[in-house]
């Protein structure tokens, strides 16, 4: 019994060594030994090289090839005083509400980012050429709908910078980039804020001439009126002397009766004053000449007619630099080839030890054959 005791802890020693040295080996078998991966890098680096000179290569052809793209630039600022004076002048004149350089500017803001004022541009320079080419082999539905993403990307294209916040500087700016060569870029631009002013001048011009015209026609249908109404007053005139006549006469009232309300009893004025009064009125030709405020009327009515809106003076912004010409931002060569430097050694890296694993793989499953 005393045997059997004894030899129990050497039973238990063993299971316990075994189950040491297995989980030893298997911790040894995970782990990453980095010197034989870098060695193994190396073997491969043939493999790593040549991954990175085909990505370069590759990148190296779009970069050089692909067609550049140039953006350009224009700074515009609200307009000076002297040129809101002429608008407000003639806004004076008319009576209607006077305009502040800020109001005009925000107004001129809107028709530069209007879709109306970018698809003249679009239109009037064809540019749909850049986005499809192809567009003449299109028909019906499948054609719309390609001038319709064209414009669209058109437009995204354009932008507009806008100071937000407590900016003190008022000045915004306007950018286009497209697949043009630099000076055909910055031509686009720079007329697209001219189409915008020109809209926005052409605006406020026609309001003016529209409050203008509505002026007159007031004033034409005021001097028509009391014309009319003036008439209106000479017949009931003319009315009451014929009854005023017949009664005088009847009464044998030839001559005016003295010290008598004429107002109240018209035939007291007698028939030979009353029949001349009458002749008088009916031998009128027109009452201008009896109507008061009729020539005041007239002398705006002229002044009206006479006043010419002129919008050559009129401005909306201030051009504080013009597009000159466009920067090349697309394709950066530099950039490229430097991405493409890295993804090709990110590339190399993992073939190579892809084809490490699976030299080890085979090499290990000779071993065990």
């Amino acid at each position: 019994m005393d045997s059997k005791l004894t030899a129990q802890p050497n039973v238990y020693n063993n299971v316990y060594q075994s189950d040491y040295q297995s989980d030893y080996q298997n911790n040894h078998d995970d782990e990453i030994d980095l010197f034989e991966l870098w060695n193994g890098l190396v073997q491969e680096k043939w493999t790593i090289f040549l991954s990175f000179v085909v990505v370069v290569l590759l990148a190296a052809v779009y970069a050089f090839t692909a067609t550049p793209v140039y953006q350009a630039d224009s700074y515009l600022l609200p307009p000076p005083v002297e040129k809101v004076l002429p608008i407000n002048e003639f806004a004076t004149v008319l009576g209607t509400k006077r305009q502040d350089p800020e109001a005009l500017f925000t107004q001129f803001q809107k028709n530069l980012e209007s879709r109306m004022t970018l698809k003249l541009i679009f239109d009037k320079y064809n540019l749909i050429k850049i986005y499809n080419s192809d567009l003449d082999q299109l028909s019906g539905v499948d054609k719309i709908q390609a001038e319709k993403t064209a414009f669209t990307d058109f437009i995204k294209d354009f932008s507009i910078k806008i100071p937000k916040g407590n900016v003190v500087s008022k000045q915004i700016t306007v950018s286009l980039a497209l697949p043009l060569s630099e000076q055909e870029v910055a031509d686009l631009l720079n007329n697209v804020v001219k189409t915008a002013e020109e809209r926005t001048i052409d605006e406020i011009y026609q309001e003016l001439v529209a409050e203008r015209q509505s002026k007159i026609n007031i004033l034409k249908n005021r001097k028509f009126g009391i014309r009319q109404v003036a008439q209106d007053k000479r017949m009931d005139r003319i009315a009451q002397l014929d009854e005023a006549i017949r009664i005088s006469q009847q009464l044998g009232i030839d001559k005016p009766v003295k010290e008598r309300d004429f107002n109240a009893t018209l035939y007291l004025m007698g028939a030979d004053f009353l029949i001349a009064e009458k002749a008088a009125l009916e031998s009128r030709k027109n009452d201008d000449a009896f109507i008061p405020g009729l020539r005041e009327l007239q002398e705006d009515l002229h002044e009206l007619k006479r006043l010419k809106i002129v919008k050559s003076g009129f401005g909306v912004m201030t051009l504080d630099q013009a597009a000159i010409y466009g920067d090349k931002i697309k394709p950066n060569k530099a950039l490229i080839l430097a991405v493409a430097g890295v993804l090709g050694l990110m590339l190399g890296v993992f073939i190579a030890l892809i084809r490490r694993a699976v030299k080890n793989r085979a090499q290990a499953d000779l071993t065990t054959e």
